[in-house]
C-alpha cells in the first residue's frame, strides 16, 4: 500500500528519505505535470512507486545574461558609506524540458497475456518551456551553456478521475531540483 504521497531520488537516481536542498528566492526547480489517458480495454493501479520511472532531457537549455540594476553600499574614504546604483547580471535559464514518465501498473479488464518479468506501465510525455532567474552575479561578459546541474528529483504519486466517457485519466507532477554551477 503506498505510505506516502512524494517520493524523493538524489543526483544519482536512488530513493532517499528526504532532500536537505537549501531555498532561495531564485528559482532552482523544474516542474512538470504529466497526463495520459488509460487505453480502452485496461484499467490502471498504482500502490506503489516501484513502477515508477522518469527520464529528463535538458539538452536544450541554456544560460544567458540579463542587465538589472541594483545598489551597492561601499565605505566613502571621507567618512560614512555611500550608496550607489551598480550593474548586476540576472542569470536566466531558458529553453524546454522534456520529460518521459513510466508509472502505474495496466491491467487488462478480461484476460490477455502479459510477456516479460514486469507490469505494462502507462507512459506520458511532457515537454516544459523554461524561463527563469536561477542566479544573480557580479556583471559577466558570457555565460556558458551548461551552467547547471541536477541535484534530485521528486515525484507525486498520481491522481486518477474518471472522465464523463468513463475513461481513466492519470495526471502525475514532479520536477527536479537543479543546482547553478557558475558561469
Amino acid at each position: 500500500m503506498l505510505k506516502d504521497n512524494v517520493i524523493y531520488y538524489d543526483s544519482e537516481g536512488k530513493v532517499v528519505d528526504k532532500l536537505d536542498i537549501e531555498q532561495e528566492s531564485c528559482i532552482r526547480t523544474i516542474t512538470y505535470c504529466a497526463t495520459a489517458v488509460v487505453p480502452d480495454g485496461y484499467t490502471f493501479r498504482f500502490t506503489t512507486f516501484d513502477s515508477f520511472t522518469a527520464c529528463s532531457d535538458l539538452s536544450t537549455l541554456v544560460c544567458t545574461l540579463e542587465k538589472q540594476e541594483a545598489e551597492g553600499t561601499v565605505e566613502n574614504p571621507c567618512g560614512g558609506t555611500l550608496t550607489c546604483p551598480i550593474e548586476v547580471d540576472a542569470v536566466r535559464l531558458i529553453g524546454t524540458a522534456r520529460f518521459h514518465i513510466n508509472v502505474g501498473d495496466l491491467k487488462p479488464i478480461e484476460g490477455g497475456l502479459q510477456i516479460g518479468g514486469l507490469p505494462c506501465t502507462l507512459a506520458s510525455d511532457v515537454a516544459v518551456p523554461v524561463n527563469q532567474v536561477i542566479q544573480t552575479i557580479c556583471k559577466t561578459d558570457m555565460c556558458q551553456d551548461d551552467c547547471i546541474d541536477t541535484i534530485g528529483a521528486f515525484a507525486f504519486a498520481p491522481q486518477v478521475i474518471t472522465d464523463a466517457c468513463g475513461r481513466q485519466i492519470v495526471t502525475v507532477r514532479g520536477g527536479l531540483f537543479i543546482r547553478f554551477l557558475g558561469c
